[in-house]
């Protein structure tokens, strides 16, 4: 079975350097004492990485 991998371009990498992408990057994933499996939690967790995905693509 082939297991596709994507490479982040260099454009990507230097908008992940900034302050400002990392300061929304590390606000988008609070580390939280408790781990859930509800659909409101994976919902939660799929729109924050939609927001960084956004981000990514500025």
């Amino acid at each position: 079975m082939p297991h596709q991998t994507n490479a982040w371009t260099e454009r990507q990498l230097e908008k992940m350097n900034q302050e400002d992408f990392m300061v929304d990057f590390l606000d988008t994933f609070k580390i939280s004492p408790v781990v859930s499996d509800s659909d409101q939690t994976i919902d939660d967790m799929q729109e924050k990485l939609h927001r960084v995905e956004k981000q990514l693509e500025r």
